[in-house]
């Protein structure tokens, strides 16, 4: 099975045609995970099910190819030879106001850069839920998560091409560019706050239009570089 369009973080899914209508809810302590190199390979992940009737949960994970790009693709993990990141249990049930862990386990260290992985928590309809009448509204969630290699380090560049600047990632894990602003000059009152945010992979890029009044060889974008823990500052010069 894949996915060709980037997953977004909720998935709406409807079942049971019926004249009522309910919701299955469930909560995420965290939707990004990060596999350190230097820690053990496994991460838990709390599920919380606020209703009053049990949660049938199911979880599926997804390889993420080409991430960020335009080809980005999606593919459900089903061959064993292949896993690399395992989700367990695969299927469970979370009683009324309560929650249940799930472990995610890293298999494989990657070895040239950082590997991205989605894994959805998806309510399904229960034996005997299927037997009523109603309608109820299953909203799955996606997390995030990024297995790091030895050595992980993100290294930033950009140029300015058109009417567009690109930040280009040489390094072999990612980075967030936030908090950004945009200096005509070394004058703090030349300076405007960027809306824009972007999360550069791992040997690839991402691209954001030119602040207004900039071009090449005028003025400076700063971006907080965050990595998951730590934000620093860098300058770009245009």
């Amino acid at each position: 099975m894949m996915i060709t369009n980037a997953a977004k973080s909720a998935l709406l899914v409807s079942a049971l045609f019926a004249n009522l209508q309910a919701h299955a809810a469930l909560s995420l302590d965290r939707i990004i995970v990060y596999f350190d190199p230097n820690e053990i390979p496994r991460q838990d992940m709390i599920v919380t099910n606020p209703d009053p009737e049990n949660l049938y949960l199911q979880t599926e994970v997804y390889n993420v190819i080409n991430p960020g790009t335009d080809q980005e693709e999606h593919v459900l993990a089903t061959d064993p030879s292949q896993i690399k990141l395992l989700a367990t249990p695969a299927k469970s049930v979370i009683p009324p106001n309560s929650r249940k862990t799930v472990r995610l386990v890293s298999l494989e260290k990657p070895k040239d850069k950082e590997a991205v992985y989605r894994v959805t928590f998806k309510p399904v309809v229960g034996d005997q839920e299927a037997t009523q009448s109603g309608v109820k509204i299953l909203i799955a969630y996606q997390a995030l998560i990024f297995v790091r290699p030895d050595n992980p380090v993100y290294n930033i560049s950009a140029k300015v091409e058109g009417d567009q600047v690109v930040f280009s990632n040489s390094g072999n894990m990612h980075a967030v560019l936030r908090n950004g602003q945009y200096c005509q000059n070394d004058n703090p009152g030349s300076c405007t706050s960027l809306a824009e945010t972007g999360r550069v992979y791992a040997k690839e890029s991402w691209t954001m239009p030119l602040p207004d009044g900039a071009a090449k060889g005028r003025g400076y974008i700063d971006y907080g570089l965050f990595d998951g823990e730590f934000e620093e500052t860098q300058r770009f010069v245009l």
